[in-house]
């Protein structure tokens, strides 16, 4: 190394605060890769971070679907058994000079 380098590395080491002998090319270039991957890069930590959440909401949205998808199963199923009953519990539907009494219970 010329004197002019060995000089700026010495400068440099000590801004740093590492030894002189850890500065070498190879460091350097671990350092320029580590900085490209976790900032530059097409897929670096923020669109990570990103994309994870939205994973997640997603994962959310088809555990709620599927819980639609089963309760909309069970009213095919009861729509299929019995007609009258299915449109009475659920859509209120009554004859003519027939009375409906709603009990609802209170959540807790």
């Amino acid at each position: 190394m010329k004197k002019e380098n060995k000089g700026f590395v010495k400068e440099l080491s000590r801004w740093i605060g590492v030894p002189s002998s850890w500065i070498n090319k190879y460091s350097v270039v671990s350092i320029l890769f580590l900085v490209w991957i976790l900032f530059l890069d097409r897929y670096n930590v923020f669109a990570y971070n990103k994309l994870t959440g939205i994973i997640h909401k997603l994962e959310e949205e088809k555990s709620t679907y599927e819980e639609k998808i089963q309760q909309a199963q069970l009213d095919k199923k009861d729509l299929e058994s019995d007609h009258e009953k299915f449109a009475r519990e659920k859509h209120l539907m009554h004859k003519p000079n027939e009375e409906i009494v709603l009990i609802r219970k209170e959540k807790k």
